[in-house]
């Protein structure tokens, strides 16, 4: 894959920014370096590109100038052969698009970049400062570990370790072998516990029973209890509200008494205190005003009757304000100031016209309008004269060429005819048979030939001697009667199943003879511990004193009483011995049939192995038939039979082989004698004794060459004189156009200056003179311009002044004023001075009238109010019967306490009821007027007390119940012991689960260090051979390269000076370390790009330790990289980008 094309057009802070790196050149490095300041946006770039690889990330630190929503990257890469536009958006899906935003699927790299995810790539395709650091200190944390440190170096895959001991320490946790604190024997404790807890529920019937009748009476003690100290506290709380409410009560009578001493009738409206105030404040207030009001009308009316008004002024203003400070006025003091400036530049423009005329060589008092050119004819007839200069130079050298042109034809006619005719027949079949000879490739198809010949008979002389007991030709070797391999792969599954199946037998049978001694054992153990026999004994016995038995009711004699009588009890000390051991006689019986049935199974498989020995025997003795036949001892096993069997077939095909290759051989030998007959027959000579073909050949093209050289020089002489024919015409064509152009100018020019004074005998008739005066005719149009203005200016600034001075006195005239025609301006400002007082005059007469209305309409405002608070007053002086503000404010005051005590009143029934508990007052005064409150005092102690005793009883009646549910809770009455016994089933699943999952983390991580440890092997060499080469080219040769040794500890890489000296890695100096890493990562690159298609490697700055000259090769380095795939290296140092000019021409530099 490689990057072609990289658009930002919104990421981070580029906006429609292109980064294009063109299209690989064949043969050339597609090396490219990115050169810019800090901050320009490298790192920018490269987190683009990944971001358009494998999508935006969530929380993306790009998006602080774009919105999220508006973010895109994209660009045009190459995969395989196939060019792909493509562009990623900010979205939650569909985030590929194409260039006109069709969706594309999200797998369109999925095929190069092989199941890497972001991370791996960062990781395995690029370096920075801090990746190389890093790579350093892994070098020297693997020492002792060769293998491990280049594989992480080679591939960037240095945490491949870490996971696997956290995958070990995680199986650790669960259980290791050495220690006795693991999760594994966590779970087996656990489960234990609870089976020893459930255990411990399971009572009887009768225990729950009597469990359940003493929960029962301990909460009907308890019920009790709590009843009887519920009326105790009812009772004592009502003692408790009558004492406290003792006090309401006299309160509440005090009170009432208080309001006897008020006379007073209905309370008025609650607002007129703070109402009755207000209207004493506004009195107040309206006589002020009024007063302040009368005052000010007087002042008014006497200012204004001083003002008097200049009405003439007035009426002039308009046409005052038209000439003060108008366009006119600011144009006559412009005119005034500039006019005499503008007459002595006119005079001065009129002298230079004068000697701008006389330097024309015309005389100065010549109008000037008689010798202007029209306008745009300077500027033409300069043109003309600079086309003019062209065309003679053209001319001159046009005529130049073609003596030139001419000299030369004659020199290539003389050369044409000292050429010689070549024998073009003999060039053309001499060239047909070299070229047939070359195509044909015959002195390597002969020396390989040869070659092969001499190495097929060595290899078939081996393979013969390779059969070994055997001997005998190839033919005899062919006629030998052998199996094919399929006969002798059954024969081989016959012997090796034959073979397992008795093995398994044996084990069978080994296994099931201790399986029985043990049960046998077990048996006879059991037995002699408890006295109790087996079935078989027991039942011996019982036959036994059933005989003695029928022996004694035959005969009744002493001698058969006494038989029956030891059988009788040993039947029964045996009986009493089972029925004491009852409980183990089922064991018993088991191990009695086990051993039965071992028995049985060892009989069987008696006869079964002997059916496979005779099988085994059988297969071995077609085994050694077929060793006989080939001519092998007849002990000889299958296996070294089938490979004798190989091997002959190997020397078979290395016979057929040297056949072959001895045909090929001879048929290539007449090719290259039929090609020399044919070569010396076009050279005309025969070649001399001993002369090899490739001489043979060497002399033919000797002599083409010859052939060759000397066509090509009549060729040449042929196509000389042909070009200098061409030549000279063409140069004859091109004088004849130039003098025709040339003259061509003149009608043009004259055409150009018809009508002027230049077609006069005034003007110069040398057109080369005629261009050193246009300039001066040039100067003089400007001139005679800029005079013209400067009249026209003078003239309206006098016109100007004759209309400001016109305006000015009449103005004046009409309205009385004085004016000086010399100073007009001075009438002007005076007459603006006394519009400005008389306007002054008319503003404040104004001013004053509108004073003067507000003020009478201000007086009759407060008449009306005057009124409004009168009769307000009367009316609340008649509802009180008081006839002044002092005597109602008294008045107010009464009835304000009188309310007051009212609400106390109010406030204290209530708190009475509410202490009682009551709903009236009145309810609770009957309910405390029989009561003495010595002898409730006295009732409350002793409630106090007795509820006292009944907290304790009920304390303690709860206490009992509670142990009583405890008690009952715990037993199997509950869902308690299944509840033990589901967690201790869920522990048992959780234990088998934890185990397989255990045993499948410890295979998996042996296959991961077996296939790490096959892998670093197999690519060890190869690596350590292009890291030494790498490592010695980054050092400009100060190190030769790099070897292993072998401590005790391990396996250490060592560097090898060019001096002879040699560091461990530890050594180093940082940078040099660095340079080692660098080399270790090249040569991954190169492992990695012999098998998969490679994508672009990103370098960015990692050069801040290397001198110059290891940066100069370390480019180089680069460049040779960039021959297998695309490599780009960011970097702000402007001296890297001349070096990397200088590793590598072919590098391409892009400027951010």
């Amino acid at each position: 894959m490689r990057l072609d094309r990289l658009d930002l057009v919104r990421y981070g802070k580029f906006t429609e920014r292109s980064l294009d790196f063109g299209v690989p050149r064949p043969g050339k490095p597609d090396f490219h370096l990115v050169h810019g300041p800090n901050e320009a946006g490298k790192s920018t770039l490269f987190s683009a590109y990944l971001d358009l690889l494998f999508g935006i990330e969530k929380t993306s630190a790009y998006g602080f100038l774009h919105p999220y929503a508006l973010m895109r990257v994209g660009g045009r890469l190459s995969i395989g052969a196939d060019a792909v536009e493509a562009y990623r958006l900010k979205r939650n899906q569909g985030t590929l698009v194409s260039a006109d935003d069709r969706p594309l699927p999200d797998t369109l790299f999925a095929s190069v970049l092989g199941g890497m995810d972001r991370s791996a790539y960062r990781t395995m395709f690029s370096l920075d400062d801090e990746s190389i650091e890093k790579g350093g200190e892994d070098i020297l944390k693997s020492e002792g570990e060769l293998g491990a440190m280049l594989f992480s170096a080679s591939s960037g895959l240095s945490d491949m370790a870490s996971g696997l001991a956290a995958l070990k320490a995680e199986a650790d946790d669960f259980y290791r072998p050495a220690g006795r604190k693991h999760g594994l024997s966590t779970l087996k404790i656990e489960i234990e516990a609870l089976a020893a807890e459930r255990k411990a529920l399971d009572v009887a019937a009768r225990d729950y029973g009597l469990l359940v009748r003493e929960r029962d009476e301990a909460a009907r003690r308890h019920a009790e209890a709590s009843a009887e100290r519920a009326e105790a506290r009812a009772a004592l709380g009502q003692a408790e509200r009558s004492l406290e409410a003792l006090p309401a009560l006299r309160r509440l009578r005090s009170l009432r008494a208080e309001l006897g001493a008020f006379d007073l009738g209905d309370s008025p409206p609650p607002g007129w205190r703070t109402l009755l105030g207000e209207l004493a404040r506004e009195e107040a207030e309206i006589a002020a005003r009024t007063e302040g009001v009368a005052a000010e009308r007087d002042r008014s009316a006497e200012e204004r009757a001083g003002l008097s008004e200049d009405a003439a002024v007035l009426e002039a203003e308009a046409d005052i304000a038209a000439l003060a400070g108008s366009a006119l006025e600011a144009r006559f003091r412009t005119a005034a100031m500039d006019l005499a400036a503008r007459e002595g530049e006119r005079d001065r423009l009129a002298a230079t016209l004068r000697a701008e005329i006389a330097a024309l060589g015309l005389p100065p008092e010549t109008d000037p309008a008689e010798i202007l050119l029209p306008p745009g004819l300077g500027e033409k007839l300069t043109a003309q004269l600079s086309r003019r200069a062209a065309l003679a130079e053209r001319a001159e050298a046009a005529l130049r060429e073609r003596a030139e042109a001419e000299k030369a034809l004659e020199a290539a006619r003389a050369a044409q005819d000292c050429g010689a005719e070549g024998d073009e027949a003999q060039q053309v079949a001499l060239g047909a048979a070299l070229r047939a000879a070359r195509s044909s490739d015959l002195p390597a198809r002969l020396r390989e030939a040869r070659r092969l010949l001499a190495l097929g008979r060595q290899e078939a002389e081996a393979a013969m001697a390779g059969l070994a007991p055997w001997s005998g030709t190839a033919a005899a070797l062919a006629a030998l009667p052998v199996p094919s391999s399929s006969e002798l792969e059954s024969l081989r599954k016959r012997r090796e199943a034959a073979e397992d199946a008795l093995r398994r037998q044996q084990e069978q049978v080994a296994a099931l003879t201790l399986e029985s001694a043990g049960a046998k054992a077990r048996l006879d153990a059991l037995q002699a511990v408890t006295g109790a026999a087996g079935e078989e004994q027991a039942g011996r016995l019982r036959a036994g004193r059933e005989e003695a038995w029928q022996a004694h009711l035959a005969r009744l004699d002493r001698q058969t009483a006494a038989a029956f009588e030891a059988a009788m009890r040993e039947d029964d000390r045996v009986t009493d011995a089972r029925l004491r051991s009852a409980d183990r006689l089922s064991e018993i019986r088991l191990l009695e049939r086990s051993v039965a049935e071992g028995a049985a199974r060892l009989a069987a498989l008696a006869g079964e192995t002997e059916r496979l020995e005779a099988a085994r025997t059988e297969t071995d003795a077609e085994i050694a038939a077929i060793a006989r036949r080939c001519g092998l001892p007849a002990e000889t096993p299958l296996p070294e039979t089938a490979g004798w069997i190989e091997r002959r077939s190997a020397a078979l095909a290395m016979a057929a082989d040297l056949a072959r290759c001895g045909t090929e051989a001879d048929v290539v030998e007449e090719e290259a004698r039929a090609t020399l007959l044919r070569l010396a027959g076009l050279l005309g000579t025969d070649f001399p004794a001993g002369t090899t073909f490739e001489e043979a050949v060497f002399l033919a093209e000797d002599r083409l060459e010859a052939l060759k050289a000397a066509e090509a020089r009549r060729l040449a002489a042929a196509e000389r004189h042909t070009r200098a024919t061409a030549d000279a015409e063409a140069r004859g064509k091109a004088a004849g156009e130039a003098a025709d152009a040339l003259s061509a100018w003149q009608a043009a020019w004259q055409r150009d200056i018809a009508g002027t004074w230049l077609t006069t005998d005034r003007a110069p008739g040398d057109p080369e003179r005629l261009a050193a005066l246009l300039p001066a005719l040039q100067a003089l149009a400007r001139t005679v311009e800029r005079h013209r203005e400067l009249e026209h200016r003078i003239a309206a600034m006098r016109r100007d002044q004759e209309d400001y001075t016109g305006h000015a006195q009449r103005l004046a005239g009409r309205l009385g004023e004085a004016f000086d025609a010399a100073d007009p301006l001075a009438a002007v400002a005076s007459l603006n001075r006394r519009l400005a007082a008389a306007k002054a005059v008319h503003d404040r007469r104004a001013a004053l009238d509108k004073a003067l209305a507000r003020l009478g309409e201000e007086a009759r405002t407060l008449e009306e109010r005057r009124a409004a608070l009168a009769a307000r007053l009367s009316e609340i002086f008649a509802v009180l019967g008081c006839a002044s503000l002092a005597e109602a404010e008294i008045l107010l005051e009464s009835y304000r306490r009188r309310d007051d005590l009212l609400d106390r009143i109010g406030e204290a029934a209530r708190d009475l009821a509410r202490q009682m508990r009551l709903e009236t007052a009145e309810e609770a005064e009957a309910a405390l007027s029989a009561v003495d409150e010595d002898q409730l005092a006295g009732e409350r102690a002793d409630l106090a007390a007795r509820l006292d005793d009944l907290d304790r009883a009920v304390e303690e009646q709860h206490l009992a119940k509670a142990r009583a549910d405890e008690a009952l809770s715990k037993i199997a009455g509950s869902d308690a012991a299944a509840a033990l016994e589901e967690r201790r089933r869920t522990a048992l699943v959780d234990l088998a689960e934890r185990s397989r999952r255990y045993l499948a983390t410890r295979a998996g991580i042996l296959a991961a260090e077996q296939a790490l440890r096959l892998y670093r092997e197999r690519h060890r060499s190869r690596m350590m051979e292009r890291a030494s080469h790498t490592f010695r080219a980054i050092t400009g040769g100060e190190y030769a390269g790099l070897s292993t040794v072998l401590e005790k500890d391990g396996e250490f890489l060592v560097a090898n000076a060019a001096s002879g000296a040699s560091k461990l890695a530890k050594d180093l100096s940082k940078g040099t370390r660095f340079q080692l890493y660098l080399a270790l990562r090249v040569a991954g690159y190169h492992e990695i790009a012999e098998t998969r298609e490679t994508v672009p490697f990103i370098a960015d700055d990692i050069m801040e330790t290397f001198d110059d000259g290891r940066a100069l090769n370390a480019l180089r380095v680069m460049g040779e990289m960039a021959r297998g795939g695309q490599v780009i290296y960011l970097t702000h140092h402007r001296h890297l980008r001349d070096l990397a000019r200088e590793a590598c021409p072919d590098v391409t530099v892009h400027e951010l």
